[in-house]
């Protein structure tokens, strides 16, 4: 073997240690869909209070023409229909068919299935039943009569709607069923019901929602003809395997489902160093408040070992998500989000998303860059341009072991695209899903993570989400194709609080203020500013008016990288003056990280009192706004820290 030979086999042999030098890390990401199925029927959007009847997720899908159809309803996999005095199924699963007939349906004015059988309602108001898979054989129930124009089924439960329009419940399980009414709104003229909810549709086209289990029964508006995603004129509704149906005045069968972009996501990037691990999570929702980040954290503590100050849980401020917050000064569909959403979509998706990432986590290289993108500008700061952060921060995650890429991405951006017609009512991820998708059409990555910063001030200066997701998308990967500093180090991670003082208003200003804007009903700011009042007014009667606001500040070391999460809007100056704080690192800082309870200014939003500095706080139900020194209180804070 010659010398050259030698040193060949050398370099060769020392080759995997070399690589296995530079990754020290391992690392795995996820990506999970948090988009609502069916059965949530219909869903209302979050991030604007206006307009004020709402934005609801739900619009009609035509199916085909029905125009003698008198009632219909709904058995698990098929729909079932009355039409010229006979009784009509129609599968929607398997082997899908036209409508069979399935016997004589005399004088039935209305009807539903529950449990195999088919419920109905004579037009003289006798209630019968048949089997619904063997031949039509009605027979009279032993149950009063109830001149009933609608029925809906749920479980053991029957409801009927009488002429007069009022709302009855039964249970079918019970050896003798008694009718007892239900609360409800006025004008009703169709029911429908699925294992969770009961719905009613009104006259002029208001489609209502409630728990009929609860002993205090609350009905929340669900849809609405709104001229851009609902414009039939419906008349009749039905569930049917967890889908509404509705059939217009004019005969036509529509199917219900969520207009949708189908980009929601919950993603997870995790990091180990062989002794600690991180993970960051990013979901396309508005924002998420303490208490329920705090369950979760508990939850993947319990999973994975994790403490809360290794998961970092950020959210993408999409404004046409499903509200994930209680919007206690809001119209009433904004102060309730869905439970089912929130605890079963978003919440396993966002569990899921970090179990995959812990379980995928593989040697990684992991480096930083950071380029510039002027896709925003300051909205309430107009005379200081400057306090706008045009950064795009990239991680770039390389797997050796079989040459693929993953980038968690950061910029600071007010995802709020678009603010009128169709788009308007429709679910999205916004920019951050168009800059992701593109990212990942581009390079060799399957899975882009972004990460919202300090954008609580800044909107985007091009009216599109398309536009400004592609200048995105297009600077994130001009820095993946440039040098990149390469991280190295261990990983610590830290969660504090900074409990700011606050002056709340005395009782007797608030009492002032709810009088006059109580002379303005019908008003959506009116109306807000009074919701504020009663809150603060409870606070005061309970004796338990805050005097401090917490803001949380959640600070992730990956080697010479910082990664520093505030809690609530955080506006431009914080990003800022983190950055300040430690010159010699490579930072990135985030907002809407773990709670958004409201949001964060700098003394020019206080002593403007622009919506920042002053409004905001009452949208968001806080007892008072941040000192006018609040961002040099939590400077001070976070410099003693010594994070």
């Amino acid at each position: 073997m010659t010398r050259t030979g030698f040193f060949r086999l050398i370099i060769w042999l020392l080759a995997p240690v070399v690589l296995n030098a530079q990754t020290e890390f391992r690392a795995g990401t996820s990506q999970v869909s948090i988009e609502p199925d069916k059965s949530l029927i219909s869903l209302h959007l979050g991030g604007y209070g206006a307009p004020r009847d709402g934005r609801f997720t739900l619009q009609w899908k035509k199916l085909e023409d029905m125009p003698d159809v008198k009632t219909f309803g709904g058995l698990q996999d098929k729909l079932i229909a009355v039409a010229k005095k006979e009784l009509l199924y129609k599968h929607f699963s398997g082997n899908p068919s036209g409508w069979i007939s399935a016997g004589d349906a005399g004088n039935i004015s209305a009807l539903t299935a529950l449990n195999g059988k088919i419920y109905a309602v004579s037009s003289s108001g006798k209630f019968l039943v048949t089997d619904a898979n063997k031949k039509i054989r009605w027979r009279e129930l032993k149950i009063p009569d109830k001149h009933a124009v609608s029925l809906a089924s749920a479980g053991s439960r029957l409801f009927a709607l009488d002429q007069e329009g009022t709302i009855w419940q039964t249970d079918l399980s019970h050896k003798v069923p008694e009718w007892k009414s239900l609360e409800s709104v006025d004008g009703i003229i169709s029911i429908a019901a699925n294992s969770m909810k009961l719905f009613a549709l009104t006259g002029d086209g208001v489609l209502y929602q409630c728990d009929p289990s609860r002993k205090e029964i609350i009905w929340l508006k669900a849809a609405y003809r709104n001229d851009h995603t609902i414009k039939e004129d419906i008349g009749m509704i039905t569930i049917a395997g967890n889908t509404i149906y509705g059939i217009s005045r004019e005969g036509v069968l529509y199917e219900g489902e969520h207009r949708s972009e189908g980009n929601l996501t919950a993603r997870a990037l995790a990091i180990s160093d062989g002794g600690k691990t991180v993970v960051i999570v990013n979901a396309d929702i508005c924002g998420l408040n303490d208490t329920y980040t705090g369950l979760l954290k508990e939850t993947i503590e319990k999973r994975h070992k994790l403490p809360p100050g290794a998961v970092f849980i950020n959210s993408s401020h999409t404004h046409f998500a499903p509200v994930s917050q209680n919007w206690l000064t809001w119209q009433e569909a904004n102060q309730r989000p869905d439970s089912v959403y929130l605890y079963s979509t978003l919440w396993n998706g966002i569990l899921d998303a970090v179990g995959e990432a812990v379980s995928q986590m593989t040697p990684a290289r992991l480096s930083f860059g950071r380029g510039a993108v002027d896709i925003g500008y300051n909205r309430s700061l107009k005379d200081h341009p400057e306090l706008y952060d045009n950064s795009v921060d990239v991680l770039k995650i390389e797997y050796p072991g079989d040459n693929s890429e993953s980038y968690l991405f950061l910029a600071a951006c007010h995802p709020v695209f678009s603010t009128a017609g169709t788009l308007h009512y429709t679910i999205s991820a916004n920019y951050p899903g168009v800059a992701r998708k593109l990212v990942e059409e581009r390079t060799k990555t399957h899975n882009a993570l972004f990460l919202q910063g300090t954008a609580g001030d800044i909107n985007p200066r091009d009216n599109g989400e398309y536009i400004t997701g592609e200048r995105l998308a297009n600077e994130v990967i001009a820095v993946i194709n440039k040098p990149m500093t390469e991280l190295r180090g261990g990983i610590s991670y830290f969660l504090d609080t900074i409990n700011v003082p606050i002056t709340p208003w005395p009782r007797e200003e608030i009492i002032k203020y709810r009088e006059e804007n109580s002379s303005r009903p019908g008003d959506i700011y009116s109306e807000k500013n009074v919701k504020w009042s009663d809150l603060m007014l409870k606070y005061y009667a309970e004796g338990s008016m805050p005097n401090t606001l917490p803001v949380y500040v959640h600070t992730i070391n990956i080697g010479n990288w910082k990664l520093v999460g505030f809690s609530r809007e955080t506006t431009t100056s914080y990003g800022f003056g983190v950055k300040k704080l430690w010159p010699d690192k490579l930072v990135s800082v985030a907002g809407y990280t773990n709670d958004v309870s409201s949001y964060l200014p700098m003394s020019l939003h206080i002593e403007a009192r622009n919506y920042e500095g002053l409004d905001s706080f009452f949208w968001y139900g806080m007892p008072a706004v941040f000192p006018v020194n609040v961002h040099e209180i939590i400077m001070d804070e976070i410099a003693g820290l010594k994070r």
